[in-house]
């Protein structure tokens, strides 16, 4: 079976919802479909908390921007369940890496606010927050992420980098 590089991502457009998912990845609130006893495993690369990151967001974003602005984009980036079992530790931990290099090309290193990564659920995963703020300083996620066309090219680019 082949194995497949993993990205999605979701535009959040207020802080209280850039907050609530920085609650649930940084496992600040219940999360049902995380195992208590694995999320020791977890760790952070980049912001230890919510407060951390959300202070980080708060530095990145102008003061001026419009309401429906997208302030975060969260990214949950994997790989087939089949290649995890197969892949050894130091595999693993370059998987990770690559992720997060691969988004701090794309945005920047300043702009990745969180990096987790999550061995408390069924897959392994990186969870990553990023503030999607242009070279002059506007917020904009669709020049980022773009459309249908858009994505495919960084599915495609991503599946080579990790």
């Amino acid at each position: 079976m082949a194995n497949y590089a993993i990205m999605r991502c979701k535009k959040l457009t207020g802080m209280g919802s850039v907050a609530s998912a920085l609650q649930h990845c940084y496992r600040e609130r219940e999360t049902p479909n995380a195992n208590a006893e694995r999320t020791p495993e977890n760790y952070c690369s980049v912001s230890k908390s919510t407060d951390q990151a959300m202070g980080r967001v708060r530095e990145l974003l102008p003061e001026k921007r419009r309401k429906d602005a997208v302030l975060a984009v969260e990214y949950v980036m994997t790989a087939s369940p089949e290649w995890w079992k197969e892949a050894t530790p130091r595999q693993q931990a370059e998987f990770f890496a690559r992720s997060e290099q691969w988004l701090e090309k794309k945005y920047g290193k300043d702009r990745v606010v969180a990096a987790v990564v999550h061995r408390d659920e069924a897959t392994p995963h990186l969870s990553a927050f990023v503030v999607p703020l242009t070279q002059d300083g506007r917020l904009s996620a669709k020049e980022f992420i773009g459309g249908r066309s858009k994505m495919r090219e960084d599915q495609s680019t991503y599946a080579e980098s990790v």
